[in-house]
């Protein structure tokens, strides 16, 4: 560990004069202070939010690195959730590395919680993946997933995960990703759009099939911010694997009572149950928040929770 900080520092001295190097911070949990049987407890967000990373680019923009540490607050050391060296050639970029791109990615506009299909699949694991500078709003992807250990060329040629993105100028954009595997039934198709041609709304629809698993999954989704101070969101979502169906649908308003304050309502409804509340919260500010809220699920919950947020 000692060396590899060691390792970044002297490439932090050499970006000084020829490079640009940049290191970031992201950190996102919550305290809830006390709940409706009177307790409390601390939960840092952990994978996918508590992360650091480094990235390091020629002072022309033309190659780099990066690498992200899935959690630092683990108490585990440098564990690698993605690396990635890139450069720019060919009328595109080529990325080599434990990849995690989300190029040929889309999700919904919020994502809630009781959302069961929320996004589409990005391009991960190790590979080599050539990406097409966008064109008349074309993006092409190609990635070909080459793995640590000896394979068949002709195997990689046939697990490749093909990508497109076109942005319709005014309209919106359009996404496909698929992962294929030739070689078994593996094959996973991923599409989905995203309308943005309205100023006061967000709009996506997104599907995956997984057809060795003989999963579907489609969602939908819509965010409004058409009216001063209030917005809403709305999301529903299908799903069937092996021929069991499970569906989510869920709701919220928020209404920014003072520069500070805003008050929130929601509820969800799925085949596994439904869930109503509601909640005031106030921003501190500098990454904090303090949050009362009180819901129904089949038994009265409440908390105060206090939240934190760290990005830099």
């Amino acid at each position: 560990m000692k060396k590899l900080f060691v390792l970044l520092l002297a490439f932090a001295m050499v970006g000084a004069v020829s490079a640009q190097v940049t290191t970031s911070i992201g950190l996102y949990g919550e305290v809830t202070l006390v709940d409706e049987a009177g307790q409390g407890v601390f939960a840092p967000w952990g994978n996918g939010y508590d992360t650091w990373t480094f990235k390091a680019t020629d002072k022309d923009g033309k190659y780099g690195f990066a690498m992200t540490d899935q959690n630092i607050l683990d108490g585990g050391g440098l564990v690698l959730r993605d690396w990635t060296v890139w450069g720019k050639m060919f009328g595109g970029k080529l990325s080599v590395g434990l990849l995690r791109d989300a190029t040929f990615r889309l999700t919904l506009p919020y994502w809630a919680g009781a959302t069961i299909f929320g996004g589409t699949d990005r391009i991960t694991g190790q590979g080599v993946l050539f990406t097409t500078d966008a064109k008349n709003g074309l993006t092409l992807g190609v990635n070909l997933p080459y793995s640590l250990t000896a394979g068949a060329a002709a195997d990689v040629l046939q697990k490749a995960d093909v990508g497109v993105k076109y942005d319709a100028k005014g309209v919106g954009t359009v996404f496909a990703l698929a992962n294929l595997d030739l070689v078994t039934p593996a094959n996973v198709l991923n599409a989905g759009f995203k309308f943005t041609g309205m100023k006061a709304l967000t709009a996506t629809v997104i599907g995956q099939a997984k057809f060795d698993a003989d999963t579907y999954k489609v969602g939908a989704g819509a965010a409004f911010t058409g009216v001063e101070k209030l917005t809403a969101n709305v999301e529903a979502c299908f799903t069937s694997t092996a021929g069991v169906a499970a569906y989510s649908v869920w709701a919220q308003g928020a209404y920014a009572v003072a520069d500070a304050i805003t008050a929130t309502v929601g509820g969800s409804y799925a085949d596994t149950g439904y869930d109503v509340y509601a909640g005031v919260e106030y921003d501190l500010g500098a990454g904090f928040s303090v949050e009362a809220s009180a819901g129904y699920n089949s038994a009265l919950y409440a908390a105060a929770t206090l939240y934190y947020s760290v990005a830099f």
